[in-house]
C-alpha cells in the first residue's frame, strides 16, 4: 500500500473548572492535519526547498512557498486534506462571504481525498453503501441524529415540531403551541406561508422538510378554511396535525379529500402531548417524561379521592 505522512496537524486543548486539561476537538484527521505520500514528498520537497533557495540568490526571492508553487505548480505536494477545498475557493475569488456553490468536480476530488485517508489509516477499503432500496443510507442519517443527540446538539426529544401557519395574525396561537412543545423539551420550528397565496411556496418548503434526517411532525395552524393541512399532508412524508386558532369551531380539516392525511386536535397542550408521543419511540427521554406525567396526574387524582373521603 502507498506509505503516507504528516506534514502538520494541530490540537485543540481547554481546561475545565477544575484544571484539568482535555483534548476539545478531533485528531488527526484531515480537517486538522495535511497527509501526503512520503514518495512524492521525498521527491519534491528537495526540487522546492532548491528552488526557494535560488530565487533568493539571483535576487528575486519569494514571499513564501504559496507564492512560488504558484509560479511552480507541477512542485505542489498533493494533500489529503481540506486544504484542498479552501484552495479550490481561493482559486474561485471566494473572499468568505456569502453562498459559494462548489463545482461537482471540487465535490467529487475532496471526497476521493477523505475516502483515501480512510483506507490509509486502516488499511481497509472504504465500504461505499451497495444497496438499491436506499437502507445503508438511513441508518447513516439514523448514526447521524443519534451522536448529535448525544452530543447534546440535538434535543434529546428525537424530533422537531414544524408549525405552519397560514398567516402571522395566528401568532398568539402560534406561541401557545410552541410553549406547550417545550414543556416535553420539543424544538420547533415556525414558517408562514399561505397555501391559498403561496401554494409553490409551500410545495417548495414541504419538499425542503421531506429531506431531513431528523423525525419531524408538521402542525398545521390555519383559520377560517383550512387547506394547509390537506395539503401540507398530501406532500410531505412526515404526519399532519391540525390544530387551528379558532379550535372546534374549525374542522374545515375534517373534510378534506382523499390523499390527505391529516389528523386533528382542537387542544395545543393535548398537541403538544400528541407529538411527544410520536417521537416517544426514538426517545427514551420523552418515554420516561410521558410516563412520569401520567403517573403523576393519576397519584394526584387519588389523593384528591382519599382526602374528600376522609373529608378533610
Amino acid at each position: 500500500s502507498t506509505q503516507s505522512t504528516w506534514v502538520d496537524t494541530k490540537y485543540e486543548f481547554g481546561v475545565d473548572e477544575n484544571g484539568k486539561l482535555h483534548v476539545i476537538d478531533e485528531v488527526n484527521t484531515p480537517d486538522s492535519s495535511r497527509m501526503v505520500d512520503i514518495e512524492e514528498y521525498e521527491s519534491k520537497y528537495p526540487q522546492i526547498a532548491k528552488a526557494f533557495e535560488d530565487a533568493a540568490k539571483a535576487g528575486q526571492p519569494f514571499a513564501n512557498v504559496s507564492k512560488l508553487l504558484d509560479k511552480h505548480p507541477s512542485l505542489k505536494i498533493k494533500e489529503f486534506s481540506k486544504q484542498y477545498v479552501r484552495d479550490a475557493l481561493i482559486s474561485m475569488g471566494f473572499d468568505g462571504k456569502g453562498p459559494l456553490q462548489l463545482s461537482n468536480e471540487v465535490v467529487i476530488e475532496c471526497s476521493y481525498r477523505y475516502v483515501a485517508v480512510c483506507e490509509r489509516l486502516t488499511g481497509l477499503p472504504f465500504p461505499f453503501p451497495q444497496d438499491s432500496d436506499g437502507a445503508d443510507s438511513l441508518i447513516l442519517r439514523q448514526r447521524l441524529v443519534s451522536n448529535l443527540q448525544r452530543t447534546g446538539l440535538l434535543s434529546p426529544a428525537g424530533g422537531v415540531a414544524l408549525i405552519f401557519a397560514g398567516s402571522d395574525s395566528d401568532a398568539p396561537h402560534i406561541n401557545k403551541l410552541v410553549e406547550q412543545l417545550a414543556a416535553f423539551k420539543i424544538p420547533s420550528v415556525v414558517r408562514i406561508c399561505s397555501a391559498h397565496k403561496q401554494p409553490a411556496k409551500l410545495e417548495e418548503t414541504l419538499n425542503y422538510y421531506n429531506r431531513s434526517a431528523q423525525a419531524c411532525v408538521i402542525v398545521a395552524c390555519a383559520g377560517g378554511t383550512d387547506a394547509l393541512s390537506g395539503t401540507a399532508s398530501f406532500h410531505s412524508l412526515h404526519p399532519v396535525v391540525s390544530c387551528p386558532p379558532d379550535g372546534l369551531d374549525n374542522r374545515t380539516c375534517l373534510t378534506n379529500p382523499p390523499g390527505s392525511s391529516n389528523a386533528f386536535i382542537a387542544r395545543p397542550d393535548n398537541l403538544a402531548r400528541f407529538v411527544a408521543q410520536t417521537f416517544s419511540s426514538r426517545s427514551l427521554f420523552l418515554q420516561k417524561f410521558i410516563l412520569t406525567n401520567a403517573k403523576e396526574k393519576v397519584e394526584k387524582l387519588v389523593k384528591a379521592d382519599t382526602k374528600f373521603q376522609s373529608g378533610k
